[in-house]
């Protein structure tokens, strides 16, 4: 590449700050490189800003169809690039081929890395969700199967095939790390239910993260990552929460016509004084069709977010049918003074 990434990921830190002089927020990671430290201390100041404090976001979609061509479409309907790229490393069988394995899919990092490592050079922030296979049946995310203290007893039959996908999984995140690539990482999310991690028992599920969290930075040697736990909005959420000491930052999963129906989870969740972000969100509509456009209006967005979740720091658009690039008023969003998008390149 022309352009280094860690280059980038500094430019990306100097374009978003003008704010003064703050104090550095406190990673999780003490070792965590200088450009982690960087980035999370611009994105943390971001709610002091008057204007172009919420970083604009897309999910990419999912393997085998992932790309950037969902952040070209919303450019060519608004003139505008998200400055926030959604990326997964596992596959699902929504709207998209089926690959082989039928089961016990890999993490497919090979491919997304290259679509990160050019939209960072590009300028741009990625985030990084893993809807990792079952490891008990070998099915995909949705398959609720399985004991999740299982995973943290390596006498267990199923403890090796899980960490086969962890360590396939730090493979690619060491692969961006070696390109200087810092990574807004999304593990375990929506563990109030959903997935195979999910709605089970809330102090185990708090051990697992801990235990993902101690193998990657202090095993794996990860130190590229900005840890985001991000639950679906529940009167439950804040059972999960495995603690400031493992956690950077934090987020809300939501599908709803608005974000006054998630205030009340968001004002629980700024309790633990963590810079905050949308990470996932979707309109309603006809769940069997995630294809066709929903015709939900994004143009009062930004105004939501004022009124209802005023530190936010960046939010992500879900795919297809729920994306900016599938429904009305993009463009009005994107251009809301409250937004920051990707520079041109």
């Amino acid at each position: 590449m022309k352009n280094r990434p860690v280059m980038v990921v500094f430019v990306v830190c100097w374009k978003f700050c003008t704010l003064g002089v703050h104090a550095e927020p406190r990673l999780a990671d003490a070792q965590a490189l200088p450009a982690v430290r960087a980035l999370y201390a611009e994105l943390s100041a971001l709610p002091q800003r008057a204007d172009q404090r919420v970083l604009s976001g897309q999910f990419m979609g999912w393997f085998p169809v992932c790309s950037l061509a969902t952040a070209n479409e919303i450019y060519q309907q608004t003139s505008n690039w998200v400055a926030v790229a959604g990326f997964d490393y596992y596959e699902t069988f929504v709207n998209t081929p089926k690959t082989k394995p039928d089961r016990f899919k890999p993490p497919r990092w090979r491919y997304i890395n290259e679509l990160i490592k050019t939209h960072v050079a590009l300028g741009g922030v990625a985030t990084l969700s893993l809807h990792m296979t079952n490891p008990w049946t070998g099915g995909l995310a949705w398959d609720n199967t399985g004991n999740l203290a299982d995973l943290l007893d390596p006498a267990h039959a199923v403890y090796p095939a899980y960490r086969q996908q962890l360590d396939e999984v730090a493979r690619g995140l060491a692969d961006l790390q070696e390109a200087q690539v810092v990574v807004l990482f999304r593990p375990f999310h929506e563990m109030t239910g959903a997935f195979w991690w999910g709605g089970k028992e809330s102090e185990t599920f708090k051990k697992l993260w801990i235990e993902l969290f101690r193998y990657y930075t202090q095993e794996k040697k990860l130190h590229n990552l900005i840890w985001i736990w991000s639950p679906l909005v529940s009167t439950t959420a804040m059972r999960y929460y495995p603690g400031g000491a493992y956690v950077d930052m934090t987020g809300l999963d939501i599908y709803a016509s608005s974000l006054a129906s998630a205030k009340n989870c968001y004002a629980e969740i700024m309790k633990t004084d963590k810079p905050f972000a949308i990470t996932e969100f979707g309109p309603p509509g006809n769940s069997l069709d995630n294809t066709s456009p929903r015709n939900y209006d994004y143009g009062t967005f930004a105004q939501q977010i004022r009124d209802y979740m005023p530190a936010t720091i960046y939010f992500l658009a879900w795919r297809d049918a729920w994306g900016l690039h599938r429904n009305l008023n993009a463009k009005q969003l994107l251009t809301d003074p409250w937004i920051r998008n990707r520079d041109p390149k």
